[in-house]
């Protein structure tokens, strides 16, 4: 998005490649230790004001500073599902996931094996960790985009404008599949969006020198 954008593949390879993934996730790299969790923030177990007292947040974010990378793309899925409040979890997946599979819908056969796959290997063990676990057990605690820049920023990166043909690009790709994809852009952000319905962020850095 920041250069040029590579074509993307079938549908089916994208969806094969994400049911491939492992059950390790990003989150587990920023899984706070039991002594931590849900002291300091009512909202958010890895809140970017209280960097200091995640430390496993700190030393990962401190290991990417150390890289001094040129650049850092983040994508993640734009749904608030780190709260404490069980209900309030389960409204904000609902919501998050009923557009998720709708946009499956139109792209992917309910019978498709690769989709089955997605399903039974990812999304439902997303959901499962969501909405039955709770302190360290649960891995799945997705944020919203303003929540990493304040992380981000604190932590020494600034955010690198995404280019006008990648994003025109982007946008003539998904339109291929269905004329539902949206893009909106927030905070110098790029979000994918199911007809209004934001979906996934996408956000490039740089460290600040």
């Amino acid at each position: 998005m920041v250069g040029k954008i590579s074509p993307a593949g079938p549908s089916s390879i994208n969806l094969q490649r994400a049911g491939q993934m492992g059950q390790r996730t990003f989150a587990e790299w920023l899984e706070r230790d039991m002594i931590n969790a849900y002291i300091l923030s009512p909202d958010s177990a890895l809140s970017p004001l209280f960097l200091g007292a995640s430390p496993k947040m700190g030393i990962f974010l401190n290991a990417m500073r150390n890289l001094k990378p040129k650049l850092l793309v983040i994508t993640e899925q734009e749904s608030n599902l780190n709260g404490c409040n069980l209900m309030d979890r389960i409204d904000r997946a609902l919501y998050f996931y009923t557009s998720l599979f709708d946009c499956l819908d139109s792209t992917v056969t309910r019978t498709s094996v690769e989709r089955l796959k997605l399903e039974s290997m990812l999304l439902g063990e997303q959901i499962k960790n969501t909405i039955t676990c709770e302190g360290v057990d649960r891995k799945e605690r997705r944020e919203k985009v303003e929540k990493w820049i304040r992380r981000l920023e604190m932590a020494g990166f600034e955010k690198v404008p995404l280019s006008y043909n990648g994003r025109i690009e982007a946008t003539s790709l998904l339109q291929r599949y269905s004329h539902k994809y949206k893009f909106k852009e927030e905070n110098d952000c790029l979000l994918i969006c199911w007809s209004d319905r934001p979906l996934f962020s996408v956000s490039a850095w740089s460290f600040r020198r």
